[in-house]
């Protein structure tokens, strides 16, 4: 793993994602996605199709959701929803944009009910911030949640920026929330830990290295399908704290 990190400068700052790669939060998404639906009159999802959709923003997660497949309304053409009353495709796109702040509103107030941390995640969080490395949170979830889950978890110690996937006009896999973070951390290297296709996607067009962790939410494929690939996979987040000190032991 030092091997191909050793290709990178060593970093000044540690990007860490949220949903599958510090939090377990599909309980939580899941029963906001099924209370929404529930109110619309539209299929409600199982847990497992909400956990193959997250991981592209709230309002992908909500035309996934509404159409019940991980296109959204893409290739359905004018009828592609039945009964529903969203055969035309505008107007399957203005319930979609409709729906969000009732689906905001539910997923806040509900959001730390059952969202818990990874093996591994507190800590790791932990040995960044005291090893006088610049932590932040870099999410496609919506900032005003991601806020209420870190201070639920008592992680504002550790991270000294949050960006969320309505913070700037543009999301991961797009490069700009992670350079975003290092400009608000004073950080000139860093390194991305995700879970997914976005966050290595990101890294890559942002010039730093990714790591990646198994078993988060990356569309149901496994990460040794990535593409690119990551320049690291961890079964866990348990062993990072001792790969920054061997890396940055190595590099000093």
């Amino acid at each position: 793993m030092l091997a191909r990190l050793r290709g990178f400068p060593a970093p000044d700052a540690i990007l860490f994602d949220l949903d599958g790669t510090l939090i377990d939060s599909v309980e939580d998404i899941h029963a906001a996605v099924d209370r929404l639906l529930a109110e619309l009159g539209l299929r409600r999802p199982t847990r497992a199709e909400v956990a193959m959709w997250v991981g592209n923003g709230a309002r992908t997660l909500i035309e996934r959701a509404m159409s019940g497949r991980i296109e959204g309304f893409a290739g359905l053409g004018n009828s592609g929803l039945g009964d529903s009353g969203l055969g035309d495709a505008t107007a399957r796109h203005a319930a979609a944009d409709a729906a969000m702040p009732r689906f905001r509103a539910i997923y806040e107030e509900i959001c730390v009910d059952h969202t818990k941390p990874l093996d591994g995640a507190r800590e790791a969080l932990r040995a960044a911030h005291e090893l006088g490395l610049g932590v932040a949170i870099v999410t496609n979830k919506p900032l005003a949640p991601t806020i209420r889950i870190v201070d639920a978890l008592g992680w504002r110690p550790f991270v000294g920026c949050v960006i969320g996937g309505d913070s700037l006009p543009a999301r991961k896999p797009d490069p700009a929330p992670l350079l975003e973070a290092m400009r608000q951390l004073g950080a000139t290297h860093a390194w991305m830990v995700g879970d997914s296709a976005n966050d290595v996607g990101a890294a890559r067009a942002a010039g730093m290295p990714s790591l990646v962790v198994r078993g988060g939410y990356n569309h149901g494929k496994p990460v040794e399908e990535l593409d690119p690939a990551p320049e690291v996979i961890l079964d866990s987040l348990g062993p990072f704290p001792a790969l920054l000190r061997e890396a940055r032991s190595v590099r000093g």
